[in-house]
């Protein structure tokens, strides 16, 4: 165990501490604001304070973990041991050149989401406005390599320190923003389709839908079996995300009363890993998310306890009372649409911290680190490109013992229009992910 010194232990140093010691390090930690107790204690320690004790391991604390409000601030960036670092302290007697607690919080709680009012046509957060992406660390978990010199330091006042860091793991999670391609849509949206396939000349398009539409062709979305006997190859489980919301704007499944989505959607659950996508419209309308959720548990027969946002799409601290207050235990947003990375510095799954409360929130967060719109559409990576990348992040993640989350979708997979040739790309990231 390792015991601080520190003038106070709210809330936010308690979550930190027990993130950077426990989760990451396998270690135990405990406080004490008593200087002759700190002083006999015989094992690792260390002061977290504005000043130094004599002859005691010291790092130099910021005022951010002692504040309980959420107010526009720089932390400034500087570079320790090639690595990114903010907070940068000035005391040349403090063991790091930074305050690691304070810098790993402000990434972990997205603090700077708080506090900036910047926001893309969906109404997100935009990686261009993070410090991640300004500083140019956002494909580096900057908290682990942060965590890591934390324990370096100790380690070289307290030799023989025992560490135990976590394991590498893949996580592959499938969205279903469309169930079908063609299928299980009303004459309306039928006809509606139909008409932009001519009017836009995509007779192929027409073709097709046609020849589905007449059983003679499979609907080239329907790639269910190929997800089942990809990832059984690997024995892998993957999470599935159900868009099951009424058509409209930008969520555009098939219906949720259709009985063939119903027992695709019961197929998917062999393993209770089918979690609600809820949709862009229940952001404004959170009865809308009860709706979509308590309808999905009805016809999985059971309480779904995972959830991802449909376009990635969290707003702080809103999304997460409201999943948190409906029974979601775990959900899968916190990832960048546009951009791959580390969108909280971390690659391993944490505690949300309300920042608004100052408290902690029994609610998993699982970061994404890679998914396939954002090297298709929003970088418009070549194959041989997209493969590249994810290699780097997987070995990226590997090399900290992280979690790797990849996010595909069904459609990827249809080798159908634009998504030809992704199978192809998934099948290696499966071989690399999981050698």
């Amino acid at each position: 165990m390792i015991l601080i010194y520190t003038s106070s232990v709210p809330n936010r140093l308690r979550y930190i501490s027990r993130l950077l010691f426990f989760e990451l390090l396998g270690m135990e930690c405990a406080f004490t604001t008593y200087r002759d107790e700190f002083s006999s204690y015989q094992g690792p320690k260390l002061v977290y304070a504005p000043a130094p004790l004599d002859g005691e391991l010291f790092i130099e604390s910021k005022s951010l973990l002692f504040e309980d409000t959420v107010y526009p601030l720089d932390p400034g960036i500087s570079i320790e041991n090639d690595i990114p670092v903010i907070f940068p302290t000035n005391n040349e007697r403090s063991a790091l050149s930074f305050d690691p607690f304070a810098a790993s919080f402000y990434m972990v709680s997205r603090y700077e989401e708080y506090e900036q009012h910047k926001h893309d046509n969906f109404g997100r957060f935009p990686a261009q406005a993070s410090i991640a992406m300004k500083g140019g660390f956002l494909e580096i978990p900057v908290v682990h390599f942060w965590t890591d010199m934390l324990a370096g330091a100790i380690g070289r006042k307290f030799p023989g320190l025992t560490v135990k860091r976590p394991d590498y793991t893949y996580i592959p999670t499938i969205d279903i923003d469309h169930a079908f391609a063609f299928k299980g849509r009303n004459f309306y949206r039928t006809a509606g389709g139909i008409a932009r396939s001519a009017m836009n000349g995509r007779f192929y398009e027409l073709l097709t839908r046609f020849k589905v539409l007449s059983g003679a062709e499979a609907d080239p979305y329907d790639t269910y079996e190929y997800m089942h006997q990809v990832h059984s190859l690997y024995n892998l489980s993957p999470y599935y995300f159900i868009l099951f919301a009424d058509y409209g704007g930008d969520d555009n499944n098939i219906p949720v009363t259709n009985k063939t989505f119903h027992k695709i959607l019961r197929d998917l659950d062999r393993d209770k890993k089918v979690g609600i996508h809820p949709s862009l419209s229940s952001s404004k309308h959170p009865k809308r998310f009860d709706e979509e959720h308590s309808g999905l548990s009805q016809v999985l027969q059971r309480d779904v306890t995972f959830s991802r946002q449909h376009f990635m799409k969290v707003s702080f601290p809103a999304t997460y009372r409201n999943l948190v207050n409906s029974g979601i235990s775990d959900d899968f947003s916190m990832g960048y649409a546009s951009h791959p990375g580390f969108r909280s510095g971390m690659a391993r799954s944490f505690f949300f911290f309300d920042l608004s409360k100052n408290e902690f929130v029994p609610l998993k967060i699982h970061p994404v680190t890679l998914m396939d719109v954002t090297m298709k559409d929003y970088l418009r990576l070549k194959p041989e490109e997209s493969i590249e990348t994810i290699h780097r992040l997987i070995s990226m993640v590997r090399s900290v013992g992280g979690e790797f989350i990849s996010l595909f979708h069904n459609e990827t997979f249809s080798e159908y229009g634009r998504w030809l040739g992704w199978r192809n790309i998934y099948e290696d990231l499966l071989r690399f992910a999981v050698q």
